[in-house]
């Protein structure tokens, strides 16, 4: 058999919304072209061996938002994928559970004790407004938007942005 086994990583997200808005992470990336843009996403990441999702989402929201969150359920499950330049295969995969969250009492977004490379802050968006801004991947921009009663468990899979 070839080399080592690669399976789809698994990413947990936080959904925190206040006010008709969601706190996302505002990334500022370079493009192919040279320019930069402003990126959206939802705070999250990779779920360490041994973690339970609530945990791995409690130390990413630390990390990336600094903030202690409270997880309640599961909102959405969707899919992130890289291709190769040649897109003969992926170079990356990764399924998220996305989880309704709140910050806990006393805490606001903030500097993360370990952000990610792109990241330069944190923003509260409207949701009906998204539209207007650069939200990765843009289906959670949809999903968000839709009318609660119409959105599915899972979308995707989503293309990654390389600058991510």
């Amino acid at each position: 058999m070839g080399g080592p086994v690669r399976t789809p990583r698994l990413g947990v997200k936080a959904m925190i919304v206040r006010d008709g808005a969601i706190l996302m992470n505002h990334h500022r990336v370079r493009g192919a072209d040279g320019r930069e843009r402003d990126v959206y996403g939802l705070p999250g990441g990779g779920q360490d061996l041994g973690e339970s999702q609530e945990e791995a989402l409690r130390r990413e929201c630390l990390e990336e938002i600094g903030a202690r969150v409270r997880v309640h359920g599961a909102a959405l499950v969707y899919e992130v994928r890289t291709p190769a330049p040649d897109r003969s295969h992926l170079t990356f995969q990764q399924v998220n559970v996305a989880f309704w969250a709140e910050l806990e009492e006393g805490e606001e977004p903030g500097a993360g004790t370990s952000p990610d490379d792109s990241q330069v802050g944190t923003a509260w968006l409207p949701i009906r407004g998204l539209g207007a801004y650069e939200v990765h991947p843009e289906g959670v921009s949809q999903w968000l938007r839709a009318d609660p009663g119409s959105r599915p468990l899972g979308i995707g899979p989503f293309e990654l942005i390389p600058e991510l």
